[in-house]
């Protein structure tokens, strides 16, 4: 019974021991991504630790590290304890091992003295020989060559066994230097993560010390703040009154030009308005005009009907309309007043001939009918010959005519076209940085530290490295470079109806009114003396400020 549990308890044993590696395993590969996190961590720590005393960044990275490193070091328990289990389950193994060694080399001996007893060939030749009958002997021989191989098997197994044991005891020492390691790891991280803890005690406590500077600072920031937004929504305020302006100027102009159809009225729409909204469909409408002259000059040098048809087939609201159609009639009419002169000729000839034909009454009735077609048909002849149809004079005065143009003409403005792209790429825009994490979001924030301190962002703070530069998140046209003091300079961009907006610039690569793409720099954040390289980014639509978070990707 005592053999039974132990076999079911080792079973067990091992069947826990099969699944630690994978667990290990995982959790080793968790323990070196954390590990690589705290490497990132203190770098970004050394950058700010100089003035930690009122840097926020500073703080939020240290609690970050003290997370990560509180998760290793319960990581590195876990994997202590799997490494215990190892150590554990390996004895085992060697314990059964070892006892199975014993009872094979007990069995192994017996079989030795036996074989020694009946070692000589006349024993085991007279064991065969004494069988009573050819059956039994072939058998008895069989037995002896099995209990030979027999031999030789517990001979190989003992060998075996006593390998695995010592794998199994280098496996384990193996193991206990591993734990060794780790223990060494978890000591380490653990005497950091209370000096982690006590800095970050020291430096939140600095802030409570300084909670009043620190407030009218935050007031003073967000005083500017409330400048900037001001400052925006008058310049916007102003760009939609413009806009509404040119609007109907270029409208009015648009109607005056259509209402003289001529490419001088279209030419003069363009000088006045080259970026208008309707510069394109005067471009085009100038196009049609060309087209249809020359359309007329080839129909008026051929001065055919079918060269004047041809013209009304290809433009039947062209500018020569009436002209051609005075031209066709005229052919018509000399044609109709042609063929009534054949006719004529045709039949007085007829006449004459039949005259004559009734004179000569004795003629064969069959000559009479030949003749008779004969003489109509040299009567045509005759009256070809004769009469030739007349060619009009050209009209002396060519008639223009007033017609409206066949094109219906877009009437969206482009500044419309490019809010739509814009608009289409909410949630898709690029972030306004190469690299940076989001320090305070848009709207109503509590301060990350002194939680009575509440504040309201137009945008979103972006925190990042020192000469990090501010990128346009979409193309348009800078509408104004804003200098607001204590808060460095601000570009804002128009795309559209749409603005971004990228304040606490040190320096300004872009002017006013210059185009800029996707991605093109507009000039360098401005760093503190304590570090801090934090831009605030807005959105706006007309008049009303956005979430850069809805329309940033991963923000």
């Amino acid at each position: 019974m005592k053999f039974v549990l132990s076999t079911i308890f080792l079973t067990l044993s091992l069947s826990m021991f099969a699944q630690v590696p994978y667990n290990k395993a995982n959790l080793q590969k968790q323990n070196a991504q954390l590990k690589k996190e705290i490497i990132n961590l203190n770098k970004q720590l050394e950058v700010n630790k100089r003035n930690s005393k009122l840097n926020v960044g500073y703080v939020q990275n240290l609690t970050k590290k003290i997370q990560v490193q509180t998760k290793l070091v319960g990581n590195l328990t876990k994997e202590k304890r799997f490494i215990e289990d190892e150590i554990y389950l390996t004895q085992l193994e060697i314990n059964k091992l070892s006892r199975e060694l014993v009872e094979l080399k007990k069995d192994y001996k017996q079989v030795l003295v036996r074989a020694y007893k009946n070692k000589s060939v006349e024993n085991k030749l007279l064991f065969v020989l004494s069988s009573k009958s050819l059956g039994e002997a072939y058998r008895r021989i069989k037995y002896l060559e099995k209990y030979s191989q027999f031999q030789l098997g517990q001979a190989n197994e003992i060998i075996g066994k006593q390998t695995d044991i010592q794998s199994k005891k280098a496996k384990k020492e193996k193991a206990k230097d591993e734990k060794e390691k780790v223990l060494s790891q978890q000591v380490l991280f653990s005497q950091n993560l209370e000096k982690e803890r006590l800095a970050k005690e020291k430096a939140v406590e600095e802030f409570h010390k300084n909670e009043g500077v620190i407030a009218a600072e935050i007031n003073e920031k967000a005083s500017q703040q409330r400048q900037i937004d001001a400052k925006i929504k008058e310049i916007i305020e102003e760009e939609i009154r413009q806009a509404k302006i040119r609007a109907e100027k270029d409208l009015k102009d648009w109607n005056e030009a259509k209402r003289g159809n001529s490419i001088a009225s279209y030419n003069e729409y363009l000088r006045t308005n080259p970026k208008g909204d309707y510069a394109k469909s005067a471009r085009t409408a100038i196009l049609r005009i060309e087209n249809d002259a020359k359309a007329w000059n080839i129909a008026r040098s051929a001065h055919t009907k079918q060269a004047y048809q041809s013209y009304l087939t290809h433009h039947p609201q062209g500018s020569f309309v009436s002209t051609a159609k005075t031209e066709i009639s005229k052919f018509e009419q000399l044609e109709r007043e042609a063929e009534a002169e054949r006719q004529r000729i045709i039949a007085q000839r007829k006449a004459e001939e039949e005259a004559r034909l009734n004179a000569q009454k004795e003629a064969n009735a069959q000559k009479i009918a030949e003749a008779k077609a004969e003489a109509e048909r040299k009567a045509k002849i005759e009256a070809e010959q004769k009469v030739v149809t007349k060619v009009p004079e050209k009209e002396r005065v060519v008639k223009v005519d007033a017609v409206k143009p066949a094109e219906t003409f877009s009437e969206r403005p482009d500044s419309e076209g490019i809010s739509g792209e814009f608009s289409s790429n909410k949630g898709r825009l690029p972030w306004p940085v190469d690299r940076g994490t989001v320090v305070s979001r848009f709207g109503s924030n509590s301060h990350p530290i002194l939680s009575n301190i509440t504040t309201v962002n137009s945008g979103v703070d972006i925190s990042t490295y020192r000469g990090a530069h501010a990128r346009a998140v979409y193309e348009g046209v800078v509408q104004a470079v804003m200098s607001v003091s204590g808060t460095g300079k601000a570009v804002l961009v128009k795309h559209g109806s749409y603005y971004s907006v990228y304040t606490n610039l040190s320096s300004v690569s872009v002017s006013k009114g210059d185009d800029v793409k996707r991605g093109q720099s507009l000039g360098i954040i401005y760093t503190t003396a304590e570090g801090e390289t934090v831009m605030n980014f807005q959105v706006w639509s007309g008049t009303t400020k956005q979430n850069p978070a809805s329309w940033v990707a991963g923000m």
